[in-house]
Formats: structure tokens, sequence, C-alpha cells
């Protein structure tokens, strides 16, 4: 009996805690019961509710910490390349076309995946989506230290890419959907500054740990995210919005019992719902909505945010060591080092962005970290012909300004969705930066390969502006509302 009575706590404890939080009390016998019918009786709205109540607590930080490790190795693999491609050039004897191949194919495997992965996320859930994405990601990275061959590797890369598409937009949508409005910009950011850490680090260890132990080594670090696709699912709870929205009440309750159980303070009794309910109550949109008059404007500004992202992020980044090198004629130690430091200001921006996006708003900040972005992309393009520290400096303030407007893209897009397309809407958000990504190496090699880097600069240059014109005429300001809210 003793053995039964301690098996039986966990439960009843978790059932007084799911009690409490509702605002009642239970006795001990008729906790279990009091659980069961609690359940059956949840509506979305009390769902909506219950997490609109609740602030951050241990289990929120458990979330960002599991997931984010997934996005750091994200942003970490994806900027790789950047650090070994000198070696990679050097050992395979590659030709120009083939060097812009093996920046832009693997974007081929991130349009694929960032279509893939959202859509089975909306289907079975985002965190069987982000743990098969991370598993991936981790053992393609293992796979590729290995590579015999450019064709292997090739491969291995676009394969890769079906994990790094995929993760990104299904882990923003998860992290949004867990959060409340009050905060969420600066709880999101906090936890997707991870992504410009991981690029940063990528860098750091790049410029410490290629010219000493080869580049096979960034690629066995990178296989530390195959870990997640065993314990992500027993760690942390799936998205409560997500069952619920599936119709699957009581599995949205018990993962919600799992947050609030964590609550560091008691909870307030949720009172009247009606509001709530009526944001539950409105109709289940559809992929073929993200089109549609409804939200059309706001599609085309996620699109040409990510887009831009896209273009600048994997047309500049990945071939800065490069230029550095070759046309400035700067050690290979020396253009590590200058990419690092580019990197070093995205982490910047991207705190900055945190610590300001709930008090500005969304929309501005994008805007002017774009137009900030294009101002020093001129600037590169103007002193061109100046030292390499002069265009090094202009090209990491871009990159750092760009940083800003892509983090900001991470909260600001699962917030324009309502919930069973969100993840979806995220993805294609994400594929305009893979069709991006694609062909943004070719377009820049195509002028840099001939040495004229200011046409190659103002071209960039021209990406962010449009862009910021773009979310400034058609996206709309989210900050502060339940993204219930936001559905139209």
């Amino acid at each position: 009996m003793l053995i039964q009575r301690q098996d039986a706590a966990p439960s009843l404890q978790g059932a007084q805690a799911g009690a409490v939080a509702y605002g009642g009390a239970v006795t001990g016998e008729s906790a279990a019961t009091s659980q069961t019918q609690s359940a059956a009786k949840v509506t979305r709205g009390q769902i909506i509710a219950r997490i609109e109540r609740m602030p951050g607590n241990m289990m929120h930080v458990r979330a960002r910490l599991l997931i984010g490790l997934a996005t750091f190795f994200d942003g970490f693999d994806v900027i790789a390349i950047a650090a070994t491609l000198p070696l990679l050039i050097a050992k395979w004897s590659l030709s120009p076309g083939q060097i812009g191949l093996l920046i832009a194919a693997p974007s081929v495997g991130q349009l694929v995946g960032a279509l893939l992965f959202p859509a089975l996320a909306d289907r079975f859930g985002r965190l069987r989506s982000i743990g098969w994405s991370a598993g991936i990601i981790g053992l393609m990275s293992l796979a590729c230290g290995f590579a015999p061959s450019f064709e292997i590797f090739l491969l291995l890369r676009i394969v890769q890419g079906l994990g790094l598409g995929g993760e990104l937009p299904v882990a923003a949508t998860y992290i949004n959907e867990v959060t409340r409005a009050h905060g969420r910009g600066k709880f999101v950011l906090l936890y997707e500054i991870v992504f410009p850490i991981g690029l940063m680090v990528s860098n750091a260890l790049g410029a410490v740990l290629v010219p000493r132990y080869g580049w096979e080594v960034m690629y066995f670090l990178g296989g530390v995210p195959l870990v997640l696709f065993f314990v992500l699912r027993r760690l942390i709870p799936e998205s409560p919005r997500w069952l619920a929205e599936k119709g699957r009440m009581a599995a949205a309750d018990d993962a919600l019992r799992q947050f609030e159980a964590r609550a560091t303070q008691p909870l307030a009794p949720i009172g009247d719902t009606s509001r709530f309910d009526a944001m539950g109550d409105r109709p289940r949109r559809r992929v073929r909505d993200l089109v549609g008059k409804a939200y059309l404007g706001r599609t085309l500004a996620v699109w040409m945010l990510w887009a831009t992202c896209g273009f600048i992020q994997y047309g500049l980044s990945t071939w800065l060591p490069t230029v550095y090198q070759t046309i400035y004629h700067a050690p290979l130690q020396l253009a590590l080092n200058l990419a690092a430091g580019a990197s070093v200001l995205g982490v910047v921006g991207s705190l900055i962005c945190a610590l300001v996006v709930d008090k500005v708003g969304r929309k501005p900040v994008i805007n002017v970290s774009f137009v900030l972005c294009a101002a020093s992309l001129i600037l590169a393009g103007v002193f061109h012909a100046s030292s390499v520290y002069v265009v090094a400096t202009f090209c990491a303030l871009a990159m750092g300004f760009l940083a800003c407007g892509f983090i900001t893209a991470y909260v600001y897009t699962p917030e324009l969705y309502p919930t069973s397309v969100r993840a979806m809407g995220c993805g294609l958000g994400g594929a305009w930066l893979k069709v991006s990504a694609i062909f943004a190496p070719g377009i820049i090699a195509s002028t840099i390969g001939t040495g004229n880097l200011s046409t190659a600069f103002f071209g960039l240059a021209v990406v962010p502006l449009l862009a910021a014109v773009t979310v400034f005429f058609l996206g709309i300001e989210t900050k502060g509302q339940v993204l219930e809210e936001l559905e139209v």
C-alpha cells in the first residue's frame, strides 16, 4: 500500500496544482476525478486565457534552452561553409562555378525543408517537426566531416538543408505560441538571439580551429543537434495552442498544466473567458488563405522581408572571407577574423532589438534597421578601393543592422497568421529566404569575381530599401496583442 501511495502522489499533486491554477480547490479523494472533468470541459478560449495569464517560468526557460540549442546549431551549420570554404577550394581545386554551386545548392534542400517541415508541424505537431529537422541537421553534419569528394560533400549539404530550412520557422512558431502577449517580443527575441550567436560562434571557432585542425572539425561540432531527436518531446510539452486548434482539449490541458506547474507565483483565476472564446470561434484558415484577400498584404510583406534577409545574409556573409582573401589579399587568419567581427555586431544588434521591440514596435525596428543596412552597403561601395579594414567595417555594420531586422522577423511573422496555418506561413517566408539564398551567391559572384565590388555593394543596398518600403505600407503592427486578436 505504501508503494501504491508513493506512485500515485505525482498525479495527485498535479491534479491539485491544476485545480489551484483554475482558482479552485479539491480534496485528495476527488483530485483525479476533478482533473478528468475539468479537462473534458476545457474550451479553446480557456486555453488562450490561461496562456495569457501565465508569466514566464522555468518550463519556458527549458523550452527556450532546448529549442534554442537546435536554432543555435542551425545558425552554426548554415555559416560553417564560410570558414571552411577557402580550404575546400584548395582541397578539391574548385572552379568559380563549383564554388557558387557549393554555396547555393544547399539552399535547394533548405527551400524544400522550409515547406515540408512546417506542413508536418501543422499536421503532426511542433515538437515532432523540430525533432526530425534537428536530427537531420546533426546527422548530415557529421557525415560532411567524412566526405571524400566535392560531389558527396555537396549532396550531404543539400540533404542537411532539409533540416536547416525546416527547423527555424517551426521553432519560432512554437516559442510564439507558448508565450503570452505581454512581453512576447522580448521573450521570443531573447530566444532567437541564439541564431546570430550560432553564426558568431561558428565564425569565431572557424577562425580558431580551422587553421589548426582542418575544415572537418566544424562539421563534427555541428553534429550535436542529433541528440534533440531523442530527447526533445520527453522534456517539454507540445504547444497547447496547436493541440487546442486540433480539438485535442485534454492534451492541450495537460500540456498547459506542465507549464502552470512550474509557475513561481500563484496564478489568478481565469474568470470570464468570453473575450477569448470569441477569438477561439473564428473560422479555421487553410494554406490558400495566406494569399487570399484577408492575408495577402501581410504575406507580401513577409515574403519581401525574408527574401531580403536571405539575399544579404547568404549572398554577402558567405563570400566575405573569400573576398577579403582574394580581392584584398588578406591572410586566411585575418580574413576569418574580420568575418567573425561582423557576426559579433549581429549579436549586439539582436540584443538591442530584444530590449526595444516591445516598446517601439516590430515595424519601426525592421524599417530602420533595413535602411541603415542599405546605407552601410552604399558606403562600402563608395569606399571599396580603400583598405580591407574600411570595407570590413562597413560590411560588419551592414550585417549588424541586417541582423536586427532578421531576428525581428522571427517574432513578427508568426504573429501575422492564425494557429491553423502559422507554421506554414512562417515556412513560406523561410522559403523565400532560401530562394534568395540560391540565386544571391551566383549574382554576387558575377560582380565580385571580376573585382567590381562597387556594383555588388550598390546592388545589395537596393534590396533592404525595397523591403523597408514594403513592410511600411503592407505590414501591420502587432506589439502587445494576443495572437488570436490579430486573426482576420
